[in-house]
Formats: C-alpha cells, structure tokens, sequence
C-alpha cells in the first residue's frame, strides 16, 4: 500500500482519541482539572508536521472522549516550550492570582535555541488556561545544563509542600524539588540510575495509587513513571514504573513489595511520556493517565495528513497485589466505554466462537473472553484483507505481541515484536479499543496493556486461531 504524504487522510482520523486538526503533536503536558474542563495541554509544532518550533497546543473536554481544539496556549519565542505540568493553586500561594479566582500555574521547561540550556519556567493563567503569563523572574531552576526538563508538579498534602519531579535525561536520574509557593525550589533527593538505562530519561510522574484487594480502601502505594527515548522495547522508546514509598522527600522501592529493577507499564511499540491529570474533584475516579500513541523511532513517518500524532484514550490508574508484589493496572476511562456502548459499537465474543470479526470502519471495542470455562493459547491477528498487521498471541508460559512491516510506513524501526511471561501468559480476557489509526489492547482487566498505531486499506478484521 502506498499512501501519498500530502493527500488528506480522513480515514485514520480518531473520533474518541485528540489528534489536532494540523501539524505535529507529541507528549501530553499539564493535564489539569478546572470548573469542569478536563485540560490537555501537548508539545505541538505550529509551523509544520514534522518535530520543531515545540509549543503548549491545547484541547479541552468535559467527559474525556470528545475534544475541542483551541488555539496555541504557550507560543515558542526566544525558548522553545518543551514538557511540563501545571496545577490550580487554590491557596494562591504564589501570589499570581487575581483576587477573584485561583490561578492555574503552569511549570515547564525552556529549551534555549541558542545555547541549548535547559531551565524550568512558571507561567499562569486567570482565564482557565486560554491565555498565558510569564512570570517576570524565570526561570525558577537553572543547573546551566543542557539536559534538564519535563518538571511535573503536585501538591504534596502530607508534608504540605509542592513537589517537582525532574529528569536528568543523560544522568538516568529523577530529581525531587520542594517548594512553599511554586516559585522558590529546594532540591531534597534523587532517585536512579534503576532499572532500564539504556536511553535517556524522559518525562518523570510520581502518583500515589490504590491497591485493590487488600480490604482497605485508603491503602496506596506511590508509583514513580519515567519514559526511556530507546533501547527498551525490542529497541524502541516505552516507559517503565518503580513501585515504593515517598515522605515529601525521598522516593524508596521497597524490594518486598515490587521489584526494584522496575516494570514496563505499556509493551506496545506506541506509548511514551503519559502523564496524570491533577487536581480532579473528591469522589473522581482515578488517578488518570494518557500518553502519546507514537515513538521517536518510526512516529514520524506516519501516514497521517494534514496531522501527525494522537493521545491514548485515558487510563484510570490503580494497584493489584499479586503473589505478594504490586503491579500496575490500566483500564480505559468509564466515559470512553459507555459511549462505546451507546453508540452499538461495543462487542462481546468468546474467543472459540468468534472466528473473524469485521469492525466497520475501524472503530469500536471487542471484548474477547479467551477462557469460557476450557482456556487454550491462541493468537487474534489484525488483518487488513489479507494482509496481517498485527497480531497478539497467547502462549502456554507466554504473551507476545508482534506489528508487521507495511507499506505505508517506509522505515524499518515501525516492525516491533515484544515477548512478555510470566502468569500473564494465560490471559482470560482481551479488550480491544479500535479508533481509525490507534490499536489498544487491555489483557486481563488491563493487567498488561499493548499501544500501538496502525494504518489499514480496508475495514480491520480481528481474527481468533
């Protein structure tokens, strides 16, 4: 299949998932929840479809799954405008607030195109997020390198302080900030290098997570995220978690409870630099992440125009106690199933009777049940007429998953086959979320996620063998 890189392409243009209207988008940036909208701020290129000129975009929704576009929220000037949170600061502790509402206060980090300098800048709004201010004595952390970004900030109740994670991306190293007011930062701790060091270390969350089964509905554990740019995923980018504890001022994996290597939270080759929403209301599912369904591998070469990129659906967050460690469990938002259901596009099937199943126009949500009382290894291809693209297979001790190489992305690093063990092998269940281009696969209740992107000719076929 040969796809003209200039021709519109409405056919893989998600409906449930944000891809902006033009031009390139990459990592989610300063998720934050206010008077109703649900903000999604996105490294975004305003000039062109390809990665440079790095900006706030921005979208904003009220459920989750229907996104309105708004105009550029923070515009390159001298810097570009690379990653970064932003948080409401009910209290006005950083005296940017008006008098009439809390300010939302955005932490991000300066990429000077001239030196290369890495720093961490503060802006805020009083307009719920459409325009923005510098603060006047930026940046608020300057170490003079030229590796230093993706603060993400949070309000640290026990400790009552506001917290920054960082990356040193070269260093393979996250570093802890403490702050009274946002404005003023004291570094109190590190943590790494750990686990997977192979790439540099991107885009840094730490979120405090309950654990499910435990019979204690105020147990949690806190999770520190952080992305690796290559050479984890059969090569590519991905992100890996570390499970433990964190005092205001430290972070500790605790080697009874989690491994202290770490574990992959997506095994797709398209899930990087997630990140969690902040300040959701009491009562609110979550915590909830989403992340860029693309890499820095093959991403940019994906068939898609007059756009290039698209956010995850967002994935509510918790932890499972299993044979005494703690994993990660990622399930898509209940706002994004029940549109599923209430348009007909959600399918229960029992895998020994599915055979292939057509999903018109490449949208909609299938729920396999792979055990109906006598589970066996199998294998759901994605087929494309006859072509597969795809495929997940269930294993006797094993999961894996495979993407083909295609014609329509014409770069090697696009085929990736990634083999996962342990118990997860025996899979009961699948759930599998289709939205034109995007593909995500949520193994047991989503005990093992697999992301990716794919670009069909025809109507996907899901077939069980």
């Amino acid at each position: 299949m040969t796809i003209d890189k200039c021709a519109n392409t409405p056919q893989f243009r998600p409906e449930w998932h944000f891809a902006p209207q033009r031009n390139w988008m990459n990592d989610p940036n300063g998720l934050v929840y206010f008077e109703g909208e649900y903000h999604l701020f996105y490294q975004y290129n305003p000039c062109g479809k390809e990665w440079g000129h790095m900006s706030w975009g921005h979208a904003v929704s009220a459920d989750l799954v229907h996104w309105t576009e708004l105009p550029v929220a923070i515009p390159e000037g001298e810097q570009m405008i690379f990653s970064g949170g932003a948080v409401v600061d009910w209290d006005n502790s950083s005296g940017l607030g008006d008098g009439v509402a809390p300010p939302i206060v955005a932490i991000y980090t300066a990429h000077h195109s001239a030196t290369a300098i890495q720093s961490q800048h503060v802006a805020y709004s009083h307009d719920k997020g459409r325009t923005w201010q510098s603060y006047s004595n930026n940046p608020v952390i300057d170490l003079g390198l030229e590796h230093f970004r993706d603060p993400k900030v949070f309000r640290h109740a026990a400790s009552d302080a506001w917290i920054m994670v960082v990356a040193l991306p070269r260093e393979h190293k996250v570093q802890f900030y403490r702050s009274p007011n946002l404005l003023e930062w004291t570094l109190v701790g590190d943590f790494g290098p750990a686990g997977a060091t192979g790439g540099q270390w991107e885009c840094p969350d730490l979120i405090e997570i309950g654990i499910e089964g435990t019979g204690d509905e105020s147990a949690t554990r806190w999770v520190l995220k952080v992305d690796i740019d290559k050479n984890l995923l059969a090569g590519g980018s991905g992100a890996q978690y570390f499970v433990g504890t964190f005092d205001g001022f430290s972070f500790a994996v605790d080697s009874a409870e989690a491994p202290a290597d770490g574990a992959i939270l997506d095994h797709g080759p398209d899930f990087y630099a997630a990140v969690t929403w902040s300040d959701l209301p009491p009562g609110h599912e979550g915590p909830i992440l989403i992340g860029w369904l693309s890499n820095h591998q093959s991403g940019h070469s994906y068939p898609t125009h007059p756009w290039r990129g698209v956010q995850s659906v967002p994935r509510v967050l918790t932890l499972l106690l299993d044979n005494g460690h703690l994993k990660l469990k990622q399930v898509p938002v209940t706002q994004y199933l029940q549109e599923a259901r209430q348009t007909g596009r959600f399918r229960q099937i029992v895998a020994e009777s599915c055979g292939s199943v057509t999903v018109a126009e490449n949208q909609g949500c299938v729920a396999i049940d792979c055990d109906n009382g006598a589970w066996r290894p199998g294998r759901i291809r994605f087929l494309d007429g006859d072509t597969e693209l795809a495929a997940l297979v269930i294993g006797e001790d094993h999961v894996a998953f495979a993407r083909y190489a295609t014609e329509a992305v014409h770069i090697d690093d696009y085929a990736r086959e990634v083999l996962v063990g342990e118990r997860q092998a025996k899979a009961r269940t699948v759930l599998i979320l289709l939205d034109k281009c995007t593909v995500e696969i949520f193994v047991d209740d989503g005990e093992l996620v697999f992301s990716c992107c794919l670009f069909p000719v025809a109507d996907l076929s899901i077939e069980w063998s």
